[in-house]
């Protein structure tokens, strides 16, 4: 994209003592990644011991079928509850799977188009292939931590609650959905706020993108608790882990894109010893 301060269109620039590849200041750059780690490994050690006690304690906690109950006993108008249960709708598998793929391909077809004018195009491939990395590999992290927990999903008929939705035969814990929003829109937001977008003339095309994003996200832990098909304990384990999933991608998003910055400088200074 486009930058304001950048007349040359890169995209990335060499990393130095005071900037990094992103142009951001090194040293806050590192204090922020240290913070950052020892959230991370608190809020693993936090998901690890959930993901225990909930495999031996599998049935819904008294506050799980409180909140339940409370949001299902709500009488809110009835387009305010469509709003509510939208971002369970167009998260199922399908819906979602569709517009992964099509973004996937829209990164991809910039990239290539980037690439063919001789334009910087490394940062829309990295993006694009970062976006199915983190989303689909969360999503497997998920599946196998529902079948190892082996929480059984809220029964209308034992818990004495509505599902509003055709009972799903799969383990419950964390949730998939509220997974699956994190690690989709949250890796998508931190593109949005990226320096380079930041300084896109264009960058407030992307401010109702970005509502709709911090609104999924918020709504999806409610959604599933509303349709009945999670329990709260549920949803909490789904935003954990979705936050841990996604940080851990980013990371290593920072990190390829630093490699590829040096590798590129290093090339560089190879041919130019070379010409002369």
């Amino acid at each position: 994209m486009h930058r304001t301060t950048n007349p040359k269109r890169q995209e990335l620039q060499t990393p130095t003592d005071v900037a990094s590849a992103g142009g951001e200041n090194q040293v806050d750059a590192h204090r922020r990644y240290r913070i950052e780690t020892i959230l991370w490994t608190i809020g693993m050690v936090i998901f690890i011991a959930s993901c225990v006690v909930i495999h031996f304690h599998p049935r819904p906690y008294p506050f799980d079928l409180a909140t339940t109950h409370t949001v299902q006993g709500l009488h809110l108008w009835p387009w305010l509850n469509v709003l509510l249960q939208l971002p369970s709708i167009y998260n199922n598998p399908v819906p979602s799977a569709i517009e992964l793929t099509v973004l996937f391909l829209w990164f991809m077809v910039v990239g290539l188009v980037r690439y063919l004018r001789k334009l910087p195009a490394f940062s829309w491939f990295s993006a694009g292939i970062f976006l199915i990395l983190t989303v689909m590999g969360s999503a497997g992290l998920n599946v196998v931590l529902d079948i190892i927990i082996g929480r059984p999903r809220p029964d209308p008929k034992v818990d004495h609650i509505h599902l509003y939705t055709p009972l799903v035969p799969f383990p419950t814990y964390p949730s998939g959905h509220t997974e699956h929003d994190i690690a989709f829109y949250g890796f998508l937001l931190y593109l949005s706020f990226s320096k380079g977008v930041r300084e896109w003339r264009y960058h407030w095309i992307l401010l109702l993108f970005q509502i709709f994003a911090v609104y999924d996200i918020i709504v999806i832990g409610y959604s599933r608790i509303l349709e009945g098909d999670h329990w709260l304990t549920d949803v909490l384990g789904g935003y954990l882990e979705g936050a841990l999933s996604l940080f851990f991608f980013i990371f290593l998003y920072r990190l390829t894109t630093a490699w590829y910055v040096s590798y590129r400088a290093r090339k560089q200074a190879e041919k130019a010893v070379l010409t002369h």
